[in-house]
Parts: structure tokens; C-alpha cells; sequence
């Protein structure tokens, strides 16, 4: 099993990769970032803002190295969920706007996907600490 420990960590860090990614984006603007918080309606826009990019980036980071990645992938995964639900209702937007956002949703419905089975491969590889 040891033989697959790189490609696992090497697809692990392809799979987070939108999310460690947008925390970097993130954190860069966070001026930028609660202010599109703020455009989505949530409360706290700082504190959400700071809130998305420790999720993103610490869940990222857990699930790469190995460190409690059941948990990890659980945290992206009710993140993306609400994320998907608020940034994406493609169901209720104009015709000119609901294929890019169709889009995104069911794009983050694959890495909702990925993060299952990331979860589930953790539980079974030897030496996983969830």
C-alpha cells in the first residue's frame, strides 16, 4: 500500500485544488471577499469571509497531509453544499445566466463526489488518522 501513498497525496492535492486555490485568491482580497459575502446576503461579511478561507484552506491542508481527513472532507463538503445552494441557484435565475451557473453547480456536485470517496479511502488506508 505504501507504493500508493504519492499518487494518492498527488490526486488528493488535484481534488482540493479549488479550494486551496480560492482561499489563496481569497485571502489576497479579503476586502473583495466580504464584500461578495456581503452581496450574498450572509451575515458577518468579515467573519465569513474569514471563516470560507480557514475552511478552504485548513480542510485542503488536512485532506493533502492526512490529518483527520473524514473531518476535513465532511467540513468542504457542507461548504460546498451551501455554497453550491447560495452563489448557484441556477433553478430560479434568467435564461441568459443559468448555464454558467448550472455549471458550477453540478461541477461542484463532482467535487462533492471526490470528497465521498476521499473520505471513504481514508477510513481504509492504513495508519489514517480520522
Amino acid at each position: 500500500m505504501t507504493s500508493l501513498l504519492l499518487p494518492t497525496r498527488a490526486a488528493v492535492l488535484l481534488l482540493t485544488c479549488p479550494f486551496w486555490a480560492s482561499a489563496l485568491v481569497k485571502a489576497a482580497d479579503l476586502s473583495g471577499t466580504a464584500t461578495e459575502v456581503a452581496h450574498l446576503g450572509l451575515p458577518l461579511p468579515w467573519g465569513t469571509a474569514l471563516a470560507t478561507i480557514l475552511v478552504q484552506g485548513l480542510g485542503s491542508l488536512c485532506l493533502i497531509f492526512g490529518l483527520v481527513p473524514r473531518w476535513a472532507a465532511a467540513a468542504l463538503i457542507l461548504f460546498t453544499l451551501a455554497a453550491s445552494f447560495l452563489a448557484h441557484p441556477f433553478w430560479r435565475l434568467p435564461p441568459e445566466v443559468f448555464l454558467p451557473n448550472f455549471a458550477a453547480f453540478t461541477a461542484n456536485m463532482g467535487l462533492i463526489g471526490g470528497l465521498v470517496l476521499a473520505a471513504l479511502l481514508s477510513t481504509t488506508s492504513k495508519g489514517s488518522r480520522s
